[in-house]
């Protein structure tokens, strides 16, 4: 229920500082086992692809496959469009998670949408990915993204502790 919990903190935060139509989307990066059989096919798919992909994302694909999902490059967002669901590669207790945030999101009445190419690059991330933007552009610029975050419970062990650690954390752009 944490991750529903900052969400709706990040959402309440945002609306007191004068935010309308808040847009939260939504996603699971899985556990670490589910997130390394996911990169394997989406490394080959994007290999099929490497043609029509941008240097960036050419090199992206070398360093760190995922990243390429949340790709600006025109071409690139068309290629993601028929790139595999991770949700769909999701482990049982990842789904169980995914479906309780969900269940609690909805229980807050917040209004969310799954975004399949919603990812956080980094490799500590597990499961619940968010990001909240404005949909209210300015100038006609695209929507502007103000909030993200997710759960990174392989942090800690990266930095030095013998366990991982149940983690959550949002930022806010000001």
């Amino acid at each position: 229920i944490i991750d529903a919990l900052l969400i709706r903190a990040t959402v309440t935060i945002l609306e007191e500082a004068g935010a309308k139509d808040l847009v939260v989307q939504i996603n699971s990066m899985g556990d670490k086992e589910d997130r390394a059989a996911y990169i394997k096919e989406l490394t080959n798919y994007y290999k099929k692809h490497i043609n029509e992909l941008s240097a960036v994302d050419r090199e992206r694909l070398k360093t760190n496959p995922l990243r390429i999902l949340d790709s600006k490059e025109p071409k690139t967002i068309e290629i993601n469009q028929g790139a595999p669901d991770i949700l769909a590669h999701l482990g049982t207790p990842a789904k169980k998670h995914f479906k309780e945030v969900l269940e609690a999101l909805d229980e807050m009445n917040i209004t969310y949408q799954i975004n399949k190419t919603l990812v956080r690059g980094l490799s500590y991330y597990t499961r619940t990915v968010f990001e909240i933007s404005d949909p209210n552009p300015v100038d006609g610029e695209a929507p502007l993204s103000i909030a993200g975050g997710g759960r990174y419970d392989l942090l800690a062990r990266q930095l030095g502790s013998k366990k991982d650690a149940p983690a959550m954390g949002v930022g806010i752009g000001v």
